[in-house]
């Protein structure tokens, strides 16, 4: 089986003092149960809004163990559960660098795990479901922007 790995590390220097997290040269490994990887980049159109990944349309990438999203601008990212039915959803900001092209920071998931919240603050006593849509805004209403997501299972 195939194994992705992921390096994860950042530093940032504030009033003299370092602070750093992570490591450039131990790797994340994160196996592939199903041997299956989607790489897509699309152009979303200002202020589009574009389904990026559905499992009733890719079911080879059901129960992805991997997935990376990244973007050049601002964006919008839904992670719909229950897709036609209750369309529970989940919605986070993802920046981009602000430059066409060149990729901001990713959203990284090691699962399609996801937990329905009842509604209770702090008890995190949902029901466990996965993501079945990922849907994706373009927050410029001036600017077209690439978003790349890599699915893997």
């Amino acid at each position: 089986m195939a194994s992705i790995q992921i390096y994860q590390y950042f530093t940032v220097t504030l009033d003299g003092r370092t602070v750093q997290g992570g490591s450039l040269s131990k790797a994340r490994n994160v196996t592939l149960g199903d041997n299956e990887l989607a790489d897509q980049t699309f152009k979303i159109a200002a202020s589009g809004i574009v389904k990026v990944f559905d499992v009733a349309e890719q079911e080879a990438l059901a129960g992805f163990d991997f997935l990376w999203i990244e973007s050049d601008r601002d964006v919008w990212i839904q992670s719909t559960s229950d897709a036609g039915t209750t369309d529970a959803y989940d919605v986070k900001e993802l920046k981009g660098s602000g430059v066409a092209g060149q990729m901001g920071p990713a959203l990284v998931l090691g699962t399609d795990d996801t937990q329905l919240q009842d509604g209770t603050v702090d008890l995190f006593d949902g029901t466990a479901d996965t993501i079945d849509e990922i849907w994706v805004k373009n927050q410029s209403s001036t600017e077209v922007a690439r978003v790349r997501i890599v699915v893997g299972t």
